[in-house]
């Protein structure tokens, strides 16, 4: 039953103009990393940018708590 509908589909997509094209490959193959040589790089800037990201969380935790002490002041006065 699903190979009809396939010849179907196909028949149908032939006609339509679009071409079928059987399985193919692509001209960007993915493949694995090797683990045996890390890619310095990218481990760098990974680390780099989560110790940014980091230090930014916490200057606005600590401007934020500021603020909180700030105005609870204010409001005890």
């Amino acid at each position: 039953m699903a190979a009809v509908s396939l010849q179907i589909a196909r028949r149908f997509l032939r006609l339509s103009g679009n071409l079928v094209r059987s399985p193919y490959r692509s001209a960007f193959m993915a493949s694995k990393d090797d683990l045996s040589k890390p890619n310095w790089v990218k481990v760098g800037l990974s680390f780099g940018a989560t110790v940014a990201i980091w230090v930014l969380l916490l200057k606005q935790h600590n401007e934020h708590l500021a603020e909180y002490e700030r105005r609870k002041a204010a409001r005890e006065s």
